[in-house]
């Protein structure tokens, strides 16, 4: 059991570090960022809910043998949509330099998805899709760790994708 545990956050903190490593971006002072291609990491966004809510249910459900289809295809929609919103929350506050939410999307070298990100997913995720389920399956440390897995795998996932698709320079 404490081999198992230990295994468990061995995994975690070397994909946190590879994670962090991968997605790491330079800043330079004094100049102007704009994106290469025609598409941004906003554009990706409805594309990657759809992907991440398809696979997030599957193996959820398969997992832990949720017989609730419905209710969990709700409840990790519902999970999902306050966890693509909240890191827009901070873009729709007033910006020092006067930008805009759109302007912000289209001029600053922001990706959405990145380690941040991951830890928005999982304080909004886990104890929504926990908390509706733990009566519901015969494993609840199970569920816990398939719902940190199933983000982690579908964050990492997506960052790839926005990063190979949208490509921006200084």
């Amino acid at each position: 059991m404490k081999n198992k545990r230990i295994s468990a956050i061995s995994i975690v903190f070397f994909l946190f570090l590879l994670f962090i490593q991968l997605f790491s971006i330079a800043a330079y002072a004094n100049s102007s960022w704009h994106w290469l291609t025609k598409t941004n990491p906003f554009d990706v966004l409805p594309f990657a809910a759809i992907a991440t809510l398809v696979i997030e249910y599957i193996a959820i459900k398969k997992s832990n043998s949720i017989s609730r289809s419905l209710n969990l295809f709700i409840v990790i929609c519902i999970a999902n949509i306050a966890s693509f919103i909240l890191p827009f929350a901070v873009l729709l506050l007033p910006s020092e330099v006067g930008y805009t939410f759109e302007m912000s999307i289209q001029h600053l070298p922001k990706y959405i998805v990145g380690i941040g990100y991951l830890l928005l997913t999982l304080i909004v995720e886990i104890p929504v899709v926990y908390f509706s389920f733990q009566n519901s399956v015969t494993n609840k440390k199970r569920l816990l760790i398939s719902i940190i897995i199933v983000n982690a795998v579908t964050t990492i996932m997506v960052a790839i994708i926005e990063r190979i698709i949208c490509r921006g320079t200084w």
